[in-house]
């Protein structure tokens, strides 16, 4: 586990589809029109609740146990997992778009990308946790926190630590959803959408 973890915390019960932080994150990170490191995804329906779909902000989960970095056969990895903040970068100059890491990933995080390093191969991208402002104080001109985080509108998405998070849900009485169907250690702490009472 990393010294610090950063995580997201989404709120699917906030969250009101209205995509702000994907184009916020295309805006900030100047990604291209045709890919995106982020997206809101659909899901449900939780029969026993309400029958009803829930949008849910998806993106790298930035894993203890990342399959993208396992994946990649580059010699020196295209891919890391940092000790000191949990992040899981790729190394634009290493990779090879052989794409590996893209189907190994289960949340389909990892997008090969019309970009090409100087070795003119395609690179993949991904979400960073906005990496580039993690060492700017909150009141610098566009802050510290990831650009979808300060566009949500609803406060559906929160940056902090995985902890933060964790003790966060515990003392709200809060459910957290299991994503980790592959084992790999998902970072982000997705809340169980409460419904209606039977």
């Amino acid at each position: 586990m990393a010294d610090t973890q950063y995580a997201f915390l989404v709120d699917p019960e906030k969250c009101i589809f209205c995509r702000g932080c994907v184009a916020a994150c295309k805006l900030e990170n100047h990604v291209g029109y045709s890919w995106q490191r982020n997206e809101v995804v659909l899901l449900g329906p939780d029969m026993s609740k309400d029958p009803v779909m829930y949008p849910v902000y998806m993106n790298c989960q930035h894993c203890e146990s990342p399959a993208c970095v396992a994946a990649c056969p580059v010699e020196g990895k295209a891919l890391e997992k940092r000790e000191q903040d949990g992040r899981v970068l790729v190394k634009p100059e290493l990779c090879d778009g052989d794409e590996f890491c893209v189907h190994a990933c289960p949340f389909g995080a990892i997008r090969l990308t019309p970009n090409q390093n100087a070795k003119m191969y395609y690179v993949v991208d991904k979400c960073t946790y906005c990496v580039h402002k993690a060492g700017r104080s909150p009141s610098d001109p566009g802050g510290n926190q990831p650009a979808c985080v300060t566009k949500c509108a609803t406060g559906a998405i929160q940056f902090g630590t995985m902890k933060e998070w964790e003790t966060l849900a515990e003392k709200e009485g809060r459910d957290v959803m299991d994503l980790d169907l592959n084992f790999t250690g998902p970072s982000n702490i997705f809340l169980k959408p409460r419904g209606k009472e039977a």
